[in-house]
């Protein structure tokens, strides 16, 4: 390699944009945690973030859009990077605090079971981040 060229890090990741409905989340859940198993995060790991990834998910189908929107999408990108297998979970929606009738109890779950958990909320969307320890195969 020569000398000016910069060092790249390898990433691992998968990102997929889907319509933001039941059905997707619950069809993705499963796809991430087989694609955390892949890369090495321990069973109960991939329990931890096949649920927290689906919180993440379900809450984008129930909360993120006005009832009756078309074309709601939710982009969901799974990273294996310097050690950690990162989910992030983003829509194009609007924030609304404040506990709906509904929900109410999938943030409490995402960051009881995410070692690390984070939401980022602006005019133009929603991303909510998660990360579990997962050393490089």
């Amino acid at each position: 390699m020569p000398i000016d060229e910069p060092v790249r890090k390898h990433t691992d990741e998968l990102v997929l944009e889907v319509a933001a409905v039941p059905a997707q989340a619950a069809a993705l859940r499963d796809v991430l945690a087989k694609w955390a198993l892949d890369r090495g995060l321990p069973r109960e790991l991939a329990e931890d973030l096949k649920l927290t990834a689906y919180e993440a998910m379900t809450n984008v189908v129930k909360h993120a859009y006005p009832d009756g929107t078309e074309g709601n999408v939710m982009t969901v990108t799974a990273a294996h990077d310097d050690g950690l297998l990162k989910i992030s979970v983003a829509d194009e929606g609007r924030w609304r605090d404040g506990r709906r009738p509904d929900g109410g109890r999938g943030l409490p779950i995402i960051r009881a079971f995410a070692p690390e958990a984070s939401v980022t909320s602006t005019p133009t969307g929603t991303i909510v981040r998660l990360a579990w320890p997962c050393p490089a195969l």
